[in-house]
């Protein structure tokens, strides 16, 4: 468990907000630190809280003035902190995905760049599990940290002004899943065909950060078989 007294400061932020900012030298425990503060606020019913988000060594929390107070509200956060709240337990997620060819454009330059064959990035990416770092936009994307990348990807020169829902990309050391229609500048190996958000469920994504997700490799033509909603999903 990471220790949650040491090296963070909290902010004023606005009229609002407060920002906490962990400072750990280690990479690890800044990001666990944060997703467990953010999951204890969550959970805590605070008066006033209205909204929490952790991302990779911070937490912002917003509130409703007449309700509460910056004060009140870090009072609320150093409790927490001393209080050493565990981090959730894990899930893991097998994510099913077609790379190359039309669902995946830029396997071959994504290849290039790393030094290697198409098939060895495929066996990267989906030879270890990757951890979600946080969930962000657009509608609910995980952002994942995982296998080791022999160099930085880069980002698209020109970026799509359209990604298609499901579609698979890396940029940096890192991966993501586009749930939705929107611009996007990360390059695309592959696509899932299930349905990660659905906003008949609650949440109306399956997943959280800390939780973990192994991309299954499939053929084109298993693609009809796994296309639905995530949850009616059986790996």
């Amino acid at each position: 468990m990471p220790n949650l007294v040491a090296e963070h400061i909290c902010h004023e932020y606005g009229d609002s907000g407060i920002l906490v900012d962990f400072t750990s030298a280690n990479y690890e425990d800044r990001w666990q630190q944060a997703q467990t503060l953010g999951n204890a606020l969550r959970e805590s019913a605070e008066p006033g809280l209205v909204d929490v988000v952790s991302t990779y060594q911070n937490v912002f929390v917003s509130f409703n003035q007449l309700q509460a107070s910056h004060k009140s509200i870090m009072d609320a956060i150093e409790k927490l902190i001393k209080s050493k709240p565990a981090p959730r337990t894990a899930t893991v997620f097998n994510v099913p995905i077609v790379y190359g060819q039309e669902y995946g454009p830029h396997l071959e330059s994504v290849a290039k760049v790393c030094g290697l064959t198409p098939k060895q990035v495929i066996e990267l990416h989906s030879g270890e599990e990757w951890t979600i770092r946080f969930v962000g936009s657009p509608v609910g994307a995980p952002f994942l940290d995982g296998p080791k990348v022999p160099v930085s990807i880069p980002r698209l020169t020109t970026p799509l002004a359209r990604m298609i829902p499901g579609s698979v990309s890396v940029s940096g050391f890192q991966s993501i899943i586009y749930n939705a229609p929107s611009p996007g500048g990360w390059q695309v190996i592959g696509r899932t065909p299930v349905q990660l958000f659905d906003l008949k469920q609650n949440p109306p994504v399956p997943y959280h950060p800390g939780d973990r997700i192994r991309f299954k490799p499939i053929s084109e033509r298993e693609w009809d078989a796994w296309n639905k909603p995530f949850h009616e999903v059986k790996l």
